[in-house]
């Protein structure tokens, strides 16, 4: 095996090649476009453009400039006159840090390859502004008209509730919408400190600031419900789906109350939420976040004032101690704070305000790989190094579940024991509850999946790391540095694809020759992609067993 960091670098620089080799215009489908029909909304005409049987529109505003109202709900745009053109991606949201809860130890950020994923998580051309004016969305469709409705997709971007934005090339959601004849919506909304830093207990004008974020994307929801329809879409048959931060935004939005309605089937990817930060942590962080930016309590709408750099810089710096697995803890992220979100989406029983709702949710076989992509150890670890990352990690329980998880893998590298571990804590183990959870209500069905491919790159040495369902899912493949390229990369993307369109179309996502049985407890039946994707009952019931081991 050729593991070198050198060659991990390599697979970054690609990434990053990518990224800056694509222009606004290239992602716009300007290059050889035409300009798109006319359609109204509620806030006014928009024109976009129309190319390869598709019309796009980019840069829609849903609400207004989020830095006139910090910390507070957004509002929905003034009307316009005239017809706006929208084909230009409009701002992203201010960006921070990415922080992961549950990870420390010896992998701090740089040995956790965090630049690699962010490179992978968001590909959004450098020439994208920054701006709290950053409420648009986009929309891509086979016919802007109202003559037909189409079932519609909506993409809730990742990063982790702290990065990124709604559409980079390895997201464009075109052959999505021209293959599944659907219409497709993707969204930039308020993140990291201006999205999620709770400062309720110290105002009430900022009641509702611990889950702003989640705001801006009800009201994006309400914009598709009142408009979509003018664009090919059926507003009556709306799938939220994302991976990573935006599969964490799909699993706490089955929990919001001004959600509920504005979908009706939902797919978490690689972002299982059981439990939401509590509003006593939310509390702390902001009470450190005001200490270290000068402010007194009584001074809290100083806050609004200063420079959102410093904010988020600040917010970011403040690390309380993390005991929750999953993909958010104790962080800058969604709060049960008894307004929009009243009670844990998935604890201690499934949330009743989405029980109707079908769900599909999975998440990588070595999601973990890529948070250790920098690690020189990761392919070359010794048991005791490895055995001593399992206690930095989770204390008393780490010689445990070491020994549980060498019982388990016996034959693997033991940095493969770490990163499955870390696999299992961040994304399986909450997936398995959540479909345990969510088929006990008997109501409406789940499915669950594993992704076993490991792209042929780097010499499999991530093996099938955290995003590699992404590009395959739309059907980009891209970055072809990260997932590869040929004719088995192609059929698995057919394979993929048509199961994420099929449960879109009806809520079910088998299709001919691949049946796909919905999950009960009992059974743990997953549908497995890889090369001869199958069905497999518990594919790995040491990771419904973390929470014995006191991993979860």
């Amino acid at each position: 095996m050729n593991g070198s960091v050198f060659d991990r670098r390599s697979v970054l620089g690609g990434l990053v090649m990518t990224s800056a080799g694509i222009s606004c215009a290239d992602m716009a489908g300007a290059q050889g476009a035409t300009a798109s029909p006319v359609v109204e909304t509620t806030g006014g005409k928009v024109r976009g453009t129309s190319n390869g049987g598709l019309s796009r529109f980019f840069g829609i505003p849903y609400g207004t400039d989020t830095g006139k109202h910090r910390f507070q709900p957004a509002r929905a745009p003034a009307a316009w006159s005239g017809v706006r053109d929208c084909n230009v991606l409009g701002a992203k949201a201010p960006q921070g840090p990415i922080t992961l809860p549950g990870i420390s130890g010896k992998m701090d950020p740089a040995a956790r390859g965090i630049p690699v994923m962010m490179s992978v998580a968001t590909l959004t051309t450098a020439k994208v502004p920054e701006s709290e004016d950053c409420l648009v969305l986009n929309v891509i469709t086979p016919d802007a008209s109202p003559r037909r409705k189409r079932p519609v997709m909506v993409w809730l971007h990742g990063g982790a509730f702290a990065m990124g934005s709604g559409f980079d090339p390895m997201t464009d959601g075109s052959v999505l919408a021209q293959s599944g004849d659907v219409v497709y919506v993707s969204l930039n909304h308020r993140l990291n400190a201006m999205g999620f830093l709770y400062l309720g207990a110290l105002h009430e004008d900022f009641a509702d600031s611990g889950n702003v974020g989640m705001l801006d994307i009800v009201l994006a929801l309400q914009w598709v419900r009142d408009n979509i329809s003018a664009f090919g879409g059926d507003p009556d048959d709306v799938t939220i789906f994302g991976q990573s931060g935006g599969g964490a935004k799909v699993s706490t939005l089955l929990g919001t109350v001004p959600a509920r309605g504005l979908f009706h089937k939902a797919i978490a990817m690689s972002g299982p939420v059981v439990k939401l930060v509590e509003k006593a942590d939310a509390e702390e962080l902001a009470r450190r976040t005001l200490a270290t930016l000068g402010l007194a309590a009584a001074d809290v709408h100083k806050i609004q004032a200063l420079d959102y750099r410093t904010v988020i810089a600040a917010a970011s710096a403040v690390r309380l101690p993390s005991n929750e697995g999953g993909v958010v803890g104790r962080t800058l992220a969604p709060m049960v704070d008894g307004r929009s979100i009243p009670a844990h989406p998935f604890d201690p029983v499934a949330t009743t305000l989405s029980s109707d709702v079908p769900l599909m949710l999975g998440a990588t076989k070595d999601e973990a790989t890529l948070f250790m992509a920098s690690d020189a150890a990761l392919g070359a670890m010794g048991a005791d190094e490895a055995k001593a990352r399992f206690v930095a990690l989770m204390g008393a329980g780490g010689e445990k579940a070491f020994a549980a998880y060498r019982a388990a893998y016996p034959g693997d590298d033991p940095s493969y024991l770490v990163s499955s571990m870390m696999t299992d804590r961040l994304f399986r183990t909450g997936s398995i509850t959540m479909a345990d959870r969510k088929s006990a209500q008997g109501a409406a069905p789940v499915y669950l999946y594993r992704v076993d491919y490991e792209p042929r790159v780097v010499d499999r040495l991530l093996r099938s790391p955290h995003g590699t369902e992404v590009p395959l899912v739309f059907g980009t493949k891209l970055p072809a540095g990260f997932i590869g390229s040929g004719p088995e990369v192609d059929r698995l993307s057919d394979v993929m694809r048509t199961a994420w369109l099929n449960f879109v179309r009806t809520g079910n996502p088998s299709q001919p020759g691949l049946a796909w049985p919905h999950y009960d407890a009992g059974k743990r039946l997953n549908m497995v992609f890889d090369t001869n994707s199958r069905v497999v009952a518990d594919p790995d019931p040491i990771a419904h067993d973390a929470v014995a081991m006191g991993m979860a």
